[in-house]
């Protein structure tokens, strides 16, 4: 509950001095986020009011601060009612800290809840499909968000081990529970999962180029978190490879923009220059010194073999494809093909059958 000392900490405090610092209004808030006056009063007056509105009224008086406040408000203590969408906000802000915080303490009380979020937990950070998909089988849940998130849960589970059309069966579960959820936050969360997951399958392994574009900008639409606006970006980039150069740099050049506020994802980041650089060289354009990031990406700038990386699980496909172009090989375009399609990556595997029609190779492919 509110407490009355007034401390830099207690989140009441510290959205209220910033409202009569900017001479706005409480009233003013309440009708810009969509709630009445009655319940921002409630929230001010020390009283509890909906998790998501809690959410939307930081972002609406002080965005800028919206990760601390909302850090600590984690440990304010809420109504067990509202522990979806809490562990739902902390865990698509990557606030991993305050999940754990709030499984030790409301598991007595949102069992189901804190096992799901516990279970998310362990799944982003191993890789253990079939582990997974034996602890997803000990979850229970009886709300309508505890149903949908379950049936997203078992989307990823299925999409990791390749079993693609079970997992689209699931999101299409997903869907139908999702249209039970009243909580406005969670809608949008789910949906963005759901997108994601969409997006993902459409591109890669549907090679349904519209259908993962409509995910896609949905996503970004939702922006739920910059991390799925990153996934949507990407996944559109990708998605015009060979389509378009200028549409597919500009994406890239997109999401390197917002890699400038995850300094920390440097892996990330050169993976994404390399795929740029991938690009340049597909569409015979010179490589920018800045995409030029790995061996790899300094051996195409030379237009040299790429045999060193026939043994590279990731990158032989496209080592295949540029050294069989520039060679004339047939035989070695058809390799790249294989290797992309048993990566089940039927979306790049276009790019080798578009370079074997050019070659005039009468194939049913």
């Amino acid at each position: 509950m509110y407490n009355a000392v007034k401390n830099e900490k207690n989140i009441r405090y510290v959205l209220k001095k910033h409202l009569e610092k900017t001479e706005r209004s409480q009233n003013g808030i309440a009708k810009a986020i969509g709630i009445t006056k009655g319940y921002m009063s409630k929230f001010f007056s020390g009283k509890e009011i909906a998790f998501w509105m809690v959410i939307e009224t930081v972002r609406a008086i002080l965005p800028e601060k919206e990760k601390q406040l909302m850090k600590d408000y984690a440990k304010s203590g809420f109504d067990k009612k509202y522990i979806y969408c809490a562990l739902e906000y902390y865990y698509t802000n990557q606030m991993y800290n305050e999940i754990r915080y709030l499984i030790v303490n409301y598991s007595s009380v949102a069992r189901d809840a804190c096992d799901a979020y516990l279970f998310a937990l362990n799944f982003r950070e191993s890789f253990k499909p079939l582990d997974h998909q034996k602890a997803l089988k000990n979850l229970r849940a009886n709300t309508p968000e505890g149903q949908t998130l379950l049936e997203i849960f078992e989307s990823y589970v299925h999409y990791n081990i390749g079993k693609y059309d079970l997992s689209l069966f699931s999101i299409d579960r997903a869907k139908g529970y999702l249209q039970r959820v009243a909580d406005p936050f969670l809608k949008k969360s789910f949906q963005a999962r759901i997108d994601e997951i969409l997006a993902n399958t459409y591109l890669k392994q549907e090679n349904n180029i519209e259908r993962a574009r409509d995910s896609a900008h949905s996503l970004m639409k939702t922006g739920i978190s910059k991390s799925h606006v990153i996934t949507a970006t990407y996944l559109i980039g990708l998605s015009y490879f060979y389509e378009s150069y200028n549409i597919s740099f500009d994406y890239y050049k997109k999401l390197l923009k917002l890699y400038e506020d995850f300094p920390e994802r440097t892996d990330e980041i050169i993976q994404n220059k390399e795929e740029i650089a991938i690009l340049q060289y597909y569409w015979l354009n010179k490589i920018d010194e800045e995409f030029n990031v790995t061996n790899f990406t300094q051996i195409l700038s030379e237009d040299k073999s790429l045999s060193l990386y026939y043994i590279d699980k990731t990158l032989r496909p496209y080592a295949y494809l540029f050294d069989g172009i520039r060679e004339g090989r047939a035989d070695k375009v058809l390799l790249s093909l294989h290797f992309f399609s048993e990566q089940r990556d039927y979306f790049r595997a276009n790019i080798p059958k578009i370079q074997l029609q050019k070659m005039d190779l009468d194939l049913t492919l």
